[in-house]
This record gives structure tokens, sequence and C-alpha cells, in this order.
């Protein structure tokens, strides 16, 4: 609702978890709610240069964090996730999130949004990972297109009850979604916004009598200098008060809790290295809580064999395959879309030979990850392109060229193109000029073959044009494309720095 603001900073958390306090003991009805976010399969455990060494996350430490935080409580614990759980590592990519699933069947997930990742595969392998759960995976604000009706792989809300404690949690859907998939996938389907998408499921669910209403949302947002901003912003100002008592988010990786229109939201922070505890504490129509994250350390934890045993077979497949050597590199790498690009115009370089191509593409937002100088495995390159998108070719004219890079971000990658580009501009006309590699012109009329992936030919990331192009599908994947491509190169791999940009003063 307009005028309605935020309370609350969203802050980076890393911090023990708080005792209950001693007021909250005389309330009759206690509801301790766990939530995690954004998982991407990753099931090891990682050091992270924040964490001093110590190993952060991976499943067993998890499953070890939500126990003991289950059983220092002695109440009624329900845990939810915001979405995005299985697209990202090789153990979880090599049966399609399957890993995962059976992970958080083993943990005892209660119910999950719906992430925009959990499409990556299409809808037919996502209900077959709904069949495998025994939690609610939903997504309250989708709908198909045809006929107004909910698809059936976003079931709106699940009905909980832990020890006498009666819990609604509905899920919400990032109307990002369609940007970050494949048209093909998500075309059939309207992501509604808001609480005019929720407004009839929160009516039903208030009908049988819930003592919390949670909404578990793969949604971003911040709060800064006191000013929110984002799509689970909006969707906690758009609640009347007292129809929700918090929000589970997503989406966004980074780590904050924040209260906007009295509704606390939460995000613990991305792969599994937090979990945000949320107590909850109802006399009458009257709801306090408290909010922290408990870190994931792995270092402190007792092994679950049972777990152990589960995951063995996925973890063995995946070790095997990421420990092949594909290359040694004498330079680091990076991701950076701003700094050394090599590795992007690595990709783009690698499309474009695999398709005899005029010019290769590739969105920064494809690059997942940097490579180390040293030995590089199939893991490490997995890293950089988890998301198995297929090789495409488009033929395109010069003159839908030009206005193909003019659209695109200047921190895309490109293959025989050089683009000048000033960053003072607004984004959508930073680029001022485009030619070839070697400074010959683009013709407008002429016809030339541009190599990317089928994300980008679908039309996704705001190109459109690409999806009315002629196209021929060469169905290799991105990471095997780039594997053969750098193995044409010799060892050690020395990627010369080649100015494809140039930065107007």
């Amino acid at each position: 609702m307009a005028g309605r603001s935020c309370r609350v900073k969203w802050l980076p958390l890393l911090v023990a978890l708080l005792t209950t306090p001693v007021w909250a003991q005389e309330f009759p009805v206690h509801l301790r709610v766990l939530a995690t976010h954004d998982l991407h399969g990753a099931l090891q455990p990682v050091v992270y240069p924040w964490s001093q060494e110590r190993p952060i996350g991976g499943a067993q430490a998890i499953n070890w964090t939500v126990r003991k935080l289950t059983a220092d409580c002695a109440c009624a614990t329900i845990h939810v996730d915001g979405g995005d759980l299985m697209q990202g590592t090789l153990e979880s990519n090599l049966m399609n999130g399957a890993a995962t699933v059976v992970f958080f069947n083993h943990l005892g997930l209660d119910a999950a949004a719906v992430g925009n990742h959990e499409l990556d595969w299409g809808v037919d392998t996502l209900l077959q990972r709904q069949q495998e759960a025994r939690y609610g995976w939903l997504a309250a604000n989708v709908f198909e297109v045809a006929t107004g009706a909910r698809p059936t792989w976003a079931k709106p809300y699940v009905m909980l009850e832990e020890n006498g404690v009666r819990i609604a949690v509905i899920g919400y859907a990032t109307i990002d979604t369609p940007a970050t998939l494949r048209p093909s996938v998500t075309a059939p389907y309207e992501f509604r916004s808001g609480y005019a998408a929720l407004a009839p499921v929160l009516d039903e669910v208030w009908s049988q009598s819930p003592d919390f209403v949670i909404v578990a949302a793969h949604a971003g947002g911040e709060c800064l200098d006191d000013v929110c901003k984002g799509e689970i912003v909006e969707l906690a100002r758009s609640i009347p008060a007292g129809r929700a008592h918090m929000i589970a988010g997503g989406h966004d990786h980074t780590a904050g809790q924040g209260l906007v229109s009295g509704i606390p939201i939460v995000r613990a922070g991305a792969n599994g290295t937090a979990i945000a505890v949320v107590d909850l504490y109802k006399m009458a129509d009257v709801v306090t809580f408290t909010t922290e994250n408990a870190t994931v350390y792995a270092d402190v934890i007792e092994e679950d064999t049972m777990l152990a045993a589960l995951l063995a077979p996925f973890e063995a497949s995946a070790a095997e395959r990421a420990a092949r050597e594909v290359t040694t590199l004498t330079d680091t790498l990076t991701s950076d879309r701003d700094g050394d690009r090599r590795l992007g115009e690595l990709i783009a370089d690698a499309l474009r030979a695999a398709a005899n191509a005029d010019v290769g593409m590739q969105n920064n937002g494809g690059v997942r990850a940097n490579l180390l100088a040293g030995p590089v495995t199939y893991g490490d390159l997995f890293r950089v392109l988890p998301f198995d998108n297929k090789l495409v070719t488009l033929t395109v004219t010069g003159s839908q060229l030009h206005a193909l890079v003019m659209q695109a971000s200047p921190s895309y990658y490109y293959s025989n193109l050089h683009i000048v580009y000033d960053p003072e501009l607004e984004p959508s006309g930073q680029i001022r000029n485009v030619t070839f590699a070697d400074g010959s012109p683009l013709k407008p009329d002429a016809q030339y073959t541009l190599a990317t992936v089928d994300f980008l030919a679908d039309g996704g990331d705001g190109l459109a044009l690409l999806s009315t192009l002629p196209r021929e599908p060469i169905g290799l994947s991105n990471l095997d494309v780039l594997i053969t491509y750098i193995q044409t190169l010799g060892k050690p791999l020395k990627l010369p720095v080649n100015a494809r940009r140039t930065r107007l003063p």
C-alpha cells in the first residue's frame, strides 16, 4: 500500500542465535521457523574468504544445524526454503537435481518456493522432482495463460501442523522468471505480482484457522539507507496488516533481515551458508518475533551415516567427472564483467569456433565462476558454465546484428566484434559504435551467422529480437563446446588481453 515504509534496514548477519527472551515464555503459542534459500545444489562444504579458513555449509552441516536448532527450541519447528534448491553443482546437476531432493527429503524440509532455476530443465523434469519430494513446492502466483488456472507444478500452499500449532505456508515465484529462462519454457505461464495474486489463497488459508501464515517467496529486494526496494519489499507492502506473519525470501544471494510494513523478511544467505531462525510468539491476536542467522559451520558436526549413504552414489559420479583435467592456465581468469574479460571472451570464441560462425556472443550472467591459475578440471569448468545451455546458430543481417549489440549490455562478451561504449550514458545508450574485430564495418544488408546459446536465442535476457531470427540448433552444450575448444589451444594455456571494447573517457 502507498505510504507504508520499511522500519529496519537489512544488514548482512553472521551472528549467534539469541536465546529465547524471558517474556516470550509466557506466550502460549510458539513457532520456530528455520528458513534457507538458494542452495543451488551446494551439497559439499566450502571455505569462503570471510570464513577464516573454516568450512561452511554442505549437506551434512546443514542437516546437523537444522536438527540442533530444532532440538534446542523444544517447540513447534518447521523448515521452509525460498527456492532455487537444485541447479548449480555437478553432483546435483548430473541427474537434474535428484540428489538435492534426496537431501531435502532426509532433512525433513516442509515447504519451498518454486525458484526460477527450478525450471531450468523444463516443466517435465520439475514435475518429476516434485513427485519424488516429500515437501510442498509452492507458487501461488503462477497461472496458465490459456486457462487462467494454476499449473500442476504450482501448488499454492500447504497447511502444516506441528505440536498442535497450525501453520499455512504460501509460495510465491519471482516475476523475473520469464526473463531468466528460455521463453519456450515460460511462455505458457503468467507470473503475477503482489497481494492481488495471493489474496484468494490468503482467504482460503485463513478460513482454516491457522495460528501463523508464512510466505515463502523467491523474490529479491534490499533496504539501504532506510530506503527499501525490490519485489519482495513491494510484496510485503501490498499485504494488508495481519494477513501474513513473515516472509522467507530468496533469489538475491546476500544475507539480510528487515521489517517491512510490520512483516519480518528474512534471507539467510545462499548456498547453505546460514539458516535464518525466526521465533514467532502468539497470544490472542498479537504476534511478536525475534530473528537471527545461524552460520552453518561444517567443522563442529557429527556425520549422519544414513545421509552419507544416500548421497554417496551422486558424490562418487560427480567426483570422478570433476577430477578430469582439461588444461593448465598460466593466469587466473575472472568472471568480472568490468575487469579481466578473457574468460567470457574465451567462451564466445568457443561458441563461434564450434559453429564456424562469423560472430560469437555470451552473456555475462551465464559466466558463474573464476578459473584459477594452474590445473583446470572438468569440475572447475562446470562451475563456470553450470546451466547446460545448448549451442545455436542464428542468421542475422548486419543491421540486425548492430541493433542487437546496441540493445544488449556492453558487458556482454563477443568474438570477432569490437565495441565502443560510454559508461556515463544511460544503459540503453552506452554502446556508441560496433565493428568487426579488424575494424571493418557491419554491412547493413549482408547476412552473417551468430553463434550463441539457446537461452539467448529464445529471447532470454530481454533480447526478443533473437527469437525472431532463422536458426540452426547445433545441440552441443556450451560446457562441452568450451572444453573441446580449450583442448585445441594446447598446454599451458595463456590467453592474451585483447581490447575488444574501447571505453570513451
